[in-house]
This record gives structure tokens, sequence and C-alpha cells, in this order.
């Protein structure tokens, strides 16, 4: 039970605008920097021998060679932006921080396999 006082905010808001946060605008900072870098280093390991480990990622840079990854980049970001467009600011915060905790560890991840098969080396 809730007292008149307790107001939820609803999981999904329809609105006509979204506002941005600072913490929002930090998170698609993050998000953003992170996409990039991972879309780079992608493309470096790849040129390089190195396979992609992301089966869908793979399937599609197969299919459409390094056009898959953008359209997997792509289709992410909608997603990404769809989610953050209809949940409320809390529940967007939490959306958006665990995709840029994703995207962020992932690209981690690339930077160092990358330092360690000697493709990128580290002065």
């Amino acid at each position: 039970m809730q007292s008149s006082g307790d107001r939820q905010q609803p999981l999904f808001t329809l609105r006509r605008t979204r506002r941005m946060t600072r913490t929002h605008a930090a998170l698609w900072t993050l998000i953003l920097a992170a996409t990039v870098a991972d879309i780079l280093l992608t493309m470096v390991g790849t040129a390089w021998g190195l396979q992609e480990g992301n089966v869908v990622v793979r399937a599609m840079m197969g299919a459409f060679g390094p056009a898959g990854l953008w359209l997997v980049k792509f289709a992410a970001m909608v997603w990404l932006v769809s989610g953050w467009a209809v949940l409320s600011d809390r529940n967007a915060a939490i959306f958006l921080a665990l995709f840029a905790a994703v995207t962020v560890s992932v690209t981690v991840y690339n930077a160092v396999l990358l330092v360690d098969t000697g493709v990128v080396a580290v002065s």
C-alpha cells in the first residue's frame, strides 16, 4: 500500500519531448565514446586477422563486410534511444548505465586483446 503522499513514476512515460538530465548526458557521452572506440578497435582487430567474438556481429560482417558492423551498432543505438525515450527518468538512467557498463567492458576487453596479441604496441 502507498500513502497518498507517495507517488511512483510509471515505468513507461508517453511524452512528446524527452528531458535530458545531467546523468543522462554523462551516460550518453560515455556510451558514444565507448561505441566509437569499440567500432575502431573491432575494425583494426578484424583487419589484422582476429575473429569477431560476437556471433551476431560476425555473421553480419560475413554477409555485409564492415557495413554489417555499422548496421548492428546502428540497430543497438535505435534500441537504446527508443528505450531512453519511453522510460521514466530513473529507469532511463538505469537503462543507460547498464548499456554503458556493457559497452565500456567490451571496449576495454578489445583494447587488452589487441595489446596482448601485439596488434597494438604500448610504449
